[in-house]
């Protein structure tokens, strides 16, 4: 599959400038991480996913559904000890989540978001499939916002999401490190939508919602990618494949029926009306990988969820 990078990371800038997309971010910046069912709240991602799409006039609408669904999270605090967080001995600690928050509030205002995410974001891809792909894709989404444009509001937002990722971190797998590949290096961002192209074809074969994150999964670490070092990169598409393999169990990849239609634009707002988070992340998922690959699984899978 030929893969034209130059689209991969294009997205449509909010016509006011940042100030909708920073407006919701301000709004979710104190709900909870988590839905009292204990799902997770997706609507930081949602609302930067409409953006991407073109929908600023719906973000707003968003995040205010959004935060009456959720209730209130909790506020960071200074960690007890600093060394806990820096030596890793506090992943996974969800209890000491304040802690994780206020950790990463000032890593990035000391150290700059992108060293920062440089630094954590290979530090928790061993959690990659922690609360089912959501640490990373809070985090891709995040990072893709503070990459248009560095604002307060998203500068927290990512210390959210790193926060959130690191407090549920749980590692995959059996522990062991998967093997990385050494030409995955030069072409890291091309392999993870390669692998979300194949999660594409899992979904339209069965659209559950584990296989609906086997997508948005590997389009986020796409994301990520161009924001670690290239030994990262590589080892975390190696990590992608390991969750991959674990998700899909073995199942052999559907073959997908050539898309005649192509891209429906039509979609986009079909996914902002609908009120589901899953369906707009989906969407603008596979639009992007769609414009990076041109694979028509990107294209089905889209239409099956607009259905």
């Amino acid at each position: 599959m030929d893969l034209d990078h130059s689209h991969a990371g294009t997205i449509d800038r909010p016509t006011d400038g940042a100030s909708v997309l920073d407006d919701a971010f301000e709004r979710m910046g104190a709900t909870d991480f988590e839905l009292p069912n204990g799902f997770v709240n997706h609507g930081p991602m949602a609302c930067e996913a409409l953006a991407a799409l073109g929908c600023d006039d719906r973000v707003a609408g968003w995040a205010r559904w959004f935060v009456q669904m959720v209730g209130d999270g909790p506020p960071s605090v200074e960690p007890s000890r600093v060394s806990d967080f820096e030596g890793l001995d506090a992943l996974g600690a969800y209890g000491r989540l304040p802690e994780w928050l206020g950790y990463f509030e000032r890593a990035v205002a000391r150290e700059g978001w992108e060293r920062v995410v440089e630094v954590w974001v290979p530090r928790l891809v061993p959690g990659m499939a922690t609360a089912l792909f959501h640490g990373v894709i809070r985090t891709a989404h995040a990072v893709r916002a503070i990459d248009t444009v560095e604002t307060d509001p998203r500068r927290a937002e990512l210390a959210r999401a790193l926060g959130y990722w690191a407090a549920r971190f749980h590692p995959g797998g059996d522990g062991a490190e998967p093997a990385v590949e050494a030409a995955v290096e030069t072409e890291s961002r091309g392999a993870a939508i390669v692998a979300a192209a194949d999660g594409a074809r899992h979904y339209v074969a069965q659209p559950t919602i584990f296989n609906l994150h086997g997508v948005t999964g590997a389009m986020a670490v796409a994301l990520l990618v161009d924001h670690v070092g290239p030994d990262a990169a590589a080892a975390a598409v190696a990590r992608l494949r390991t969750e991959h393999a674990t998700l899909y169990g073995g199942r052999e990849i559907p073959v997908t029926a050539a898309a005649a239609d192509g891209w429906d634009p039509a979609w986009a707002g079909q996914a902002a009306d609908s009120r589901d988070a899953h369906q707009v992340k989906l969407v603008e998922a596979c639009r992007r990988g769609w414009e990076a690959s041109g694979d028509d699984a990107f294209v089905a899978a889209a239409r099956r969820v607009s259905r």
